[in-house]
């Protein structure tokens, strides 16, 4: 599959998989889903890729779900369901969003995630879906979904809660404000945090560490921890879509979306 949202690269054994919208900052449209997902299941199957690593260009991670997305970029969503395969990623209730986060939960290689700058709404949930996370100090996250009406969905409401605890995921996914890089090392968010310059080196000597290691006990270890926590995601998942769906027909859903795209604040009604 030829990439136009994302690059890929092999290297000793480790996937580097880089998000490529820096004018959007790498916000998550439609086609970068069937682009990630497509990831996910060429390296699940391949021998040779021991480790998987995304990051981004420019200065974000991700911000999300890109709400500007084109008309063109939505139909060329539908052909892309359905094409090669891709139309079971609308079956059932999570939709091809929750495919790609249920795919990446079930990943069973390691992944880490090199967060360079922003990782918000979708951007945090990828971050969040992977195993360890690396963060730049102008790393910040952001449970953005409020902001916009929404629920946390792909995953968030899950993965937050489990590594920062209850009160704090609570505080995030309700307040939307901003958690900066020293602040998700405290709290357990990402595993360390390095000045940007070292990020993508520290990320891929861990990754390389990693590839270069015992790959079978290490992916029965990670087998070990998931099978703890895999039907807990899957269901979360579930809950999350009916959730959105829920959201989705608020008033304040659709003022959350023109607030945003109009650059004010949003006007909220409680409907």
């Amino acid at each position: 599959m030829e990439y136009e949202d994302l690059t890929y690269e092999l290297r000793d054994g480790v996937a580097l998989v880089t998000l490529n919208r820096p004018e959007r900052l790498n916000a998550i449209s439609p086609n970068l889903v069937h682009e990630l997902l497509d990831v996910v299941e060429r390296t699940w199957a391949d021998d040779a890729v021991r480790v998987l690593v995304i990051t981004g260009t420019g200065r974000g991670f991700s911000a999300g779900a890109d709400l500007q997305a084109s008309v063109e970029d939505r139909d060329r969503d539908v052909r892309l369901d359905e094409r090669d395969g891709y139309r079971r990623m609308l079956e059932g209730p999570i939709g091809h969003w929750g495919v790609l986060y249920s795919a990446l939960g079930r990943y069973p290689k390691p992944s880490i995630a090199a967060v360079n700058g922003v990782a918000a709404g979708a951007g945090l949930s990828l971050a969040l879906a992977t195993d360890i996370r690396i963060a730049s100090t102008e790393a910040r996250f952001i449970a953005v979904f409020i902001r916009r009406g929404l629920v946390p969905d792909t995953g968030t409401s899950y993965h937050l809660t489990q590594l920062v605890g209850r009160g704090r995921a609570i505080e995030m996914m309700m307040t939307g404000d901003e958690v900066d890089a020293a602040t998700a090392e405290r709290w357990g968010l990402v595993n360390r945090v390095v000045e940007p310059e070292r990020l993508l080196d520290a990320a891929m000597a861990l990754a390389t560490r990693l590839a270069s290691g015992p790959t079978v006990a290490i992916e029965l270890t990670k087998r070990l921890v998931d099978d703890l926590t895999r039907e807990g995601l899957d269901r979360q998942l579930r809950n999350e879509a009916w959730a959105a769906t829920r959201a989705g027909l608020a008033e304040d859903r659709g003022e959350g979306t023109r607030a945003f795209l109009e650059r004010r604040d949003p006007r909220w009604t409680g409907r």
